[in-house]
């Protein structure tokens, strides 16, 4: 078994922001790299590539038999989907692009239809939280995952064993505090969309829970570096170690992708018997990057403190000078580590400080600080740049020599065209020149023609072999020698680059609604349904007992605690009976192992409610529904995003029945969209981040009990954090709930006639308020009142100015 695994190829993937990274990534061991267009990538701030360059990209990371996979990991809009993302993809497919990591379900089928042969991968974007997740993305061609950032070591070795699928773990690097793709953060607050590539990071800024002294990043982790988990991440199957990075230096990309491929190399070469991580690889990685320290991410833990950066959020630097005293500007300090000049040491988080010279460990030097700076004795000083480290990656990158080596055969006869023959791999070229001539004075020599057809200058090869066949007594000019191997040279990158070329045609997009007749999504009930979500039992009774609520979604969390003893559920079967309406339950917002043994430990209780269906808010919780044989009715909340229709197309050949609207689109874009089986919420605390952190556990309050925390930001607005503990996520809600009360005449207008409160926080008389409030304008037709009129704070998302 040992020795099958240390056969394993494993990936280093790199990330590219830049072409000047990608060539560092090539040069230093990479196996592919990732990188994005101008158009839909997560990461629209980094350099990205245009076309022309991303070309060039492929071409190079073939010619070195390499690869490269496209982002297309953002939501993509109607309009985009229609206009712009066929063309996007069509250059880079027709010049061989290996794969494209994709993050929206409707690009999934977009490019399952267009480009039939195109490697897709599942970007953690999707959040994809288990094998049943992997398993159903499967069905639909998705060849490899990246899955959520936040499973375990157990969760991944389980994805592998029961999909089969390529798994692609992250090793190196940033981690967000949400799982990806399901933070709104950045949106809500600030229009910037992580969603849409355009995250300000507002989780990097310091917030001050209940309870605690001062504010602190008690949402911002530190990166992770999981060179001591490579052994467990090749034993779990895991197949591509990913470095996090696309707004990262060259430098950063090339130390990276060359520990990465060190270790991984040895591992697979010496089993753990010889693994051993150095110090000094780690302090070297550290001293590029890291946020006051490094943690091994998840895969050895379910969350803790110990994962967080409270002080800072940025480079911290490491450890690098004791200040012994100050006087006037002048500081005297003791050097902890080596130090060389261009060196440079952060002050404050405002002033930073060059050497000027080198300073031994324990030797003393001066700094010249800003006028007004006092630094205290015994404070110590971070580097935060290593001007050696930085000038010795560059020179190595600059260097280094990257080849495809070939073999070579130059035949040379009298009056026979001049012959030479190249090969690599299962490529092989021939081409021809000039007939040698008898020598008139002295014969070309043998050495000098085989210096000659060794130098291969610019082209990505390298004569690892050559054979030749020279005729005595002949002559030969250089220059012909020269034009056969630039020729041969030319015609066997053409020939290596030929077997990834590909053509396409664009499929035409019949419309939906011809495909689908009226709608896309059958609909039910009456003409007008007002439905109400509940989290608390509360909130249920209110709406049970309601005459104006027409469906009920029931939080599972709830449900399964309510079916946990025989007096609540004889309560919320006699609830059920009393409201005479639809009830549908709902799934977690994150549905992984410990959802799924949950579920099954109460499953039968829980079935013993007559469910009208269920909403779900991920495909794990769609595919364990269909595992476990549901026959009723199934939507999808808006968590399952539906920015165009081919997104709505996907959810119904699923197995969807109706969708929710999503809260990133404008009331045009919704019009786009909209069908008459959509769903749209209208009032509600926007769930702004789920995660697997916890921040009562991190502020040291951890008690197994659900309930509300409050963090405030620095403008002293108060965000509700939610904990399950029986499943162990956290839901950071908005400081504001949203309301569209005015507005509620002009989405009937568009078509949509289900409308949703969603309740999170409010007690019995608010719960029963807002239902109210709602009811008199789309149930029963009275005048309107403003949202300033009834709500004392509110947002209106958005509905009026979208993201970009």
């Amino acid at each position: 078994m040992e020795n099958r695994k240390k056969r394993r190829e494993v990936e280093i993937l790199a990330p590219a922001g830049t072409y000047e990274a990608f060539e560092a990534a090539i040069r230093s061991g990479a196996d592919a790299v990732y990188a994005g267009g101008n158009l839909f990538g997560a990461r629209a701030y980094a350099g990205n590539f245009d076309e022309e360059t991303m070309i060039r990209a492929i071409r190079e990371a073939h010619l070195y038999g390499r690869k490269l996979y496209l982002t297309v990991n953002t939501l993509i809009k109607e309009r985009e989907m229609k206009e712009r993302l066929f063309s996007f993809l069509k250059p880079f497919y027709e010049n061989g692009l290996d794969a494209v990591l994709v993050q929206d379900l409707g690009a999934l089928a977009f490019i399952r239809e267009q480009f039939p042969d195109l490697a897709i991968h599942a970007s953690t974007q999707m959040s994809v939280a288990g094998a049943l997740g992997a398993g159903f993305l499967k069905q639909y061609g998705v060849e490899r995952v990246v899955p959520a950032r936040e499973l375990s070591l157990a969760e991944i070795r389980k994805m592998k064993e029961e999909t089969g699928l390529e798994i692609e773990c992250f090793v190196q690097g940033a981690l967000c505090y949400s799982y990806s793709g399901q933070c709104l953060f950045s949106s809500m607050l600030g229009g910037r969309s992580g969603n849409r590539g355009q995250c300000a990071q507002p989780c990097r800024l310091k917030y001050q829970a209940e309870g605690q002294k001062k504010p602190s990043c008690i949402l911002s982790l530190k990166d992770i570096m999981a060179l001591e988990d490579l052994p467990d991440l090749i034993e779990a199957g895991v197949d591509s170690f990913k470095i996090e990075g696309r707004m990262k230096k060259p430098e950063y990309v090339s130390e990276t992708v060359r520990v990465y491929r060190k270790y991984t190399d040895l591992y697979l070469k010496k089993g753990r018997a010889g693994y051993q991580v150095s110090e000094e690889d780690k302090q070297r990685l550290m001293d590029l990057y890291n946020r006051g320290g490094s943690c091994r991410g998840y895969y050895h833990v379910q969350n803790g403190p110990e994962m967080l950066t409270p002080d800072r959020s940025n480079h911290a630097g490491i450890h690098s000078a004791c200040v012994e005293r100050q006087k006037g500007r002048s500081l005297l300090a003791k050097a902890l580590v080596p130090l060389q000049k261009g060196d440079v040491l952060e002050i404050s988080p405002k002033e930073n400080v060059t050497l000027g010279q080198d300073v031994k460990k324990g030797g003393q030097f001066q700094l010249l600080v800003a006028k007004g700076t006092t630094v205290r004795p015994r404070t110590i000083l971070a580097r935060v740049r290593n001007e050696r480290l930085i000038q010795e990656i560059q020179e190595r990158i600059r260097t280094a020599e990257v080849r495809r080596p070939v073999q070579a055969k130059a035949m040379f006869c009298m009056d026979e065209p001049s012959k030479l023959i190249l090969k690599s791999g299962s490529f092989s070229v021939r081409v021809e020149g000039s007939s040698p001539q008898a020598a008139k004075k002295q014969a070309v020599d043998r050495a000098r023609v085989e210096r000659q057809l060794r130098k291969m200058g610019n082209t990505p090869f390298q004569i690892e072999s050559l054979e030749m066949e020279m005729e005595d007594g002949i002559f030969i000019p250089m220059q012909v020698v020269n034009e056969l191997r630039r020729t041969a040279a030319e015609r066997l990158e053409e020939e290596i680059l030929k077997q990834y070329k590909r053509s396409c045609k664009r499929v035409p997009m019949v419309e939906q609604e011809e495909i689908q007749g009226e709608s896309l999504i059958s609909r039910e009930g009456q003409k007008n349904v007002l439905s109400v979500l509940v989290e608390t039992k509360n909130q249920l009774r209110v709406a049970a007992r309601s005459e104006d609520v027409r469906r009920i979604y029931v939080e599972s969390h709830l449900a399964a605690a309510m079916c946990s003893n025989q007096e609540e559920r004889e309560e919320i079967q006699r609830l059920y009976e009393e409201s005479k309406i639809p009830w549908y339950i709902v799934l977690p917002h994150i549905f992984r192992e410990r959802a799924k043994r949950l579920l099954d430990s109460r499953w039968k209780a829980i079935c013993e409610v007559p469910w009208k269906g269920a909403l779900v808010r991920n495909v794990e919780s769609l595919a364990y529904l269909q595992k476990k044989g549901w026959k009723n009715t199934v939507r999808a909340d808006h968590h399952l995003y539906t920015l165009n229709k081919k997104a709505v197309e996907f959810l119904k050949k699923a197995g969807i029945n109706g969708t929710t609207i999503s809260l990133e689109l404008n009331s045009q874009e919704i019009r786009e969209i909209c069908t008459p089986a959509s769903e749209m919420v209208v009032y509600g605390y926007a769930p702004m981040m789920i995660s697997a952190g916890c921040v009562k556990k991190s502020i040291g309050r951890c008690d197994g009990k659900e309930s509300i925390t409050r963090l405030k930001d620095r403008y002293q607005k108060t965000f509700y954090v939610k904990n399950y503990c029986d499943t162990c996520y956290n839901i950071i809600y908005n400081t504001a709930p949203l309301v569209l009360l005015e507005q509620i005449g002009e989405i009937e207008e568009m078509g949509i006639h289900e409308i949703r409160l969603h309740f999170t926080i409010e007690d019995t008389e608010e719960t029963k308020r807002v239902i109210r409030i709602y009811a008199d304008a789309f149930w029963r037709g009275q005048k309107t009142l403003t949202a300033a009129e009834v709500f004392a704070d509110f947002t209106r998302g958005h509905y009026k100015r979208g993201i970009k």
